[in-house]
């Protein structure tokens, strides 16, 4: 029996504006009304999905920032997986070095920049709120840092660079076509999800997971369903136990009620 669902949120919960469809809130509410936990695993900050908790009065603790940091319901930080000092000043010189503008994801929640980029806008469309500082060198932000990033699609030459540099000692993320982010190794959604059903006493075999990205991943490989929506990464896709429609299309209401409240 499914006792937990946990689903990504752009590509995914969210349709090609970042809305919540009514088929989709009405899924998560019957969810809840069949005593079915829900977890939003997003790379976003809980400052970008706190209406979302509170709207869908979500109890159990969040997944933020690609598994970087875990929130619960009043958006206290439970856990969180730190960048470290080393690789966070690192990083900056080189991405700056390259002449591309870093972002920096801090653990309370708030993701900095400091020196506007065009590309940042792409951050409007989902609603994820960014902060200017005066410097981002800083010991203050560097002891905070969960992750950093930058706006680069995958033909980037940035991004072989950066994997080639960093692959082998850090994390790498691409949670869409532009969102480009360095984390921790310790830090991913799969992760925070054991976590979290650890401390609650959810049993794999009890979950259900929705994704589209390849950090979804993770997610799938601690859960007794998988299911991948048809716009997701092929790679996510042949994971996947399950394939469902499209995130515009209700995808996730579909699966829930084919799947989970058959």
């Amino acid at each position: 029996m499914i006792k937990l669902v946990v689903t990504d949120l752009d590509g995914t919960l969210l349709d090609r504006q970042s809305n919540l469809s009514e088929l989709n809130k009405k899924a998560i509410d019957d969810c809840r009304k069949n005593g079915i936990g829900v977890i939003l695993a997003t790379g976003k900050s809980v400052a970008a999905i706190g209406h979302l908790i509170e709207m869908l009065s979500l109890k159990l603790p969040q997944i933020t920032l690609n598994g970087s940091v875990v929130v619960d319901s009043s958006f206290n930080v439970v856990k969180s997986t730190k960048l470290g000092q080393k690789y966070f000043y690192d990083l900056l010189g080189t991405i700056k070095e390259k002449k591309y503008n870093p972002l920096v994801a801090l653990e309370n929640g708030k993701i900095i920049y400091d020196r506007y980029d065009p590309s940042f806008e792409v951050f409007k469309a989902i609603d994820e709120p960014l902060s200017v500082v005066k410097q981002l060198e800083n010991d203050e932000y560097a002891k905070m840092c969960v992750s950093v990033g930058t706006v680069i699609e995958e033909s980037d030459p940035l991004d072989d660079f950066l994997r080639k540099k960093y692959g082998k000692v850090l994390q790498i993320i691409r949670s869409g076509k532009y969102f480009f982010d360095i984390l921790n190794r310790d830090a991913s959604k799969g992760k925070s999800l054991e976590f979290i059903c650890q401390a609650y006493g959810i049993k794999k075999e009890e979950v259900a997971v929705i994704g589209d990205s390849p950090n979804d991943l993770s997610m799938f490989e601690y859960s007794r369903i998988s299911i991948a929506v048809k716009n997701s990464y092929p790679e996510v896709s042949k994971k996947a136990d399950f394939i469902t429609d499209e995130n515009y299309n209700d995808g996730f209401a579909k699966a829930i009620y084919k799947y989970i409240l058959k």
